[in-house]
């Protein structure tokens, strides 16, 4: 059972997928989150501040999935164990997902402030250097590691863009299976 401040943050994700920031109103998250607009001014003093918690407990989630990759025995393992949190991070967190990396409305408030542009750039940072340890350890390719980096998050981001735009259907396991798939294919291109 979520307490009131993860009711209202709950509330304030399902509106802000829904009808974008503008769209977004502290009476609406009142509403849907089945308390008083006084008492989400208790937790949050404006709807920025809302907004901008809702994209910070996304990208900390994100991380969550993410960070315990760094525990990989080699390089390729940790980029392996990163590839597969995404997958889970995108499945079982589809909300955040949605909200962090398909909606235009969070990628301008990431632009413009610090404290997320830092939550957002902890991860692709994460990322990049798990593909640098890969070319540092003769695994991949000598190349960019940030233009590396982005063609594998653009490969799996485009993957569950086509998953959560209907694209194309199935189970778990089946999309897994073509996530893995499609995730080696591209390892393959890049291996030394």
């Amino acid at each position: 059972m979520l307490n009131t401040k993860g009711k209202i943050l709950s509330a304030a994700c399902d509106i802000y997928l829904e009808q974008g920031s503008k769209g977004m109103s502290m009476r609406k998250v009142a509403s849907k989150a089945g308390v008083t607009p006084t008492a989400i001014y208790r937790h949050y003093e404006s709807k920025e501040a809302l907004h901008h918690q809702v994209l910070i407990d996304g990208f900390r989630t994100f991380g969550s999935y993410l960070y315990p990759a760094i525990a990989g025995t080699t390089p390729l393992d940790k980029l392996n164990q990163a590839a597969d949190a995404f997958f889970r991070f995108a499945t079982e967190q589809a909300r955040y997902y949605e909200l962090l990396f398909l909606t235009m409305d969070s990628t301008n408030e990431i632009q413009v402030d610090k404290t997320l542009q830092k939550e957002a750039m902890a991860t692709y940072e994460f990322i990049i250097n798990s593909v640098r340890s890969c070319m540092d350890a003769g695994i991949f390719k000598k190349d960019n590691p940030e233009e590396v980096a982005m063609l594998l998050l653009s490969t799996c981001n485009g993957f569950f863009g086509l998953y959560v735009s209907k694209k194309f259907e199935g189970s778990i396991e089946e999309m897994k299976q073509k996530y893995d798939r499609t995730y080696q294919r591209i390892l393959r291109g890049l291996a030394a």
